[in-house]
């Protein structure tokens, strides 16, 4: 089975069968089948006492020094 995934994989047909799957869902609820609009946040999350400073940013709106976490979802 891998081996059929990593050809694939090389040959682009996962990318086709994603999209061609997300198209299909977005059809069958009623929607376009490209995304409109992309939604980018950052939610922070409280940091290990491993982490070190340096590596943490500052959420002002939080008053807190903790690591942040990309997530992304399309509309």
């Amino acid at each position: 089975m891998y081996w059929y995934f990593t050809r694939w994989e090389q040959a682009g047909v996962t990318v086709d069968l994603l999209a061609a799957l997300r198209a299909e869902a977005r059809a069958v609820q009623g929607r376009g089948p490209e995304p409109s609009a992309g939604l980018i946040d950052y939610q922070s999350v409280k940091g290990a006492d491993t982490v070190g400073l340096d590596t943490r940013g500052y959420d002002a709106g939080k008053k807190a020094s903790d690591a942040e976490v990309l997530s992304s979802s399309g509309r």
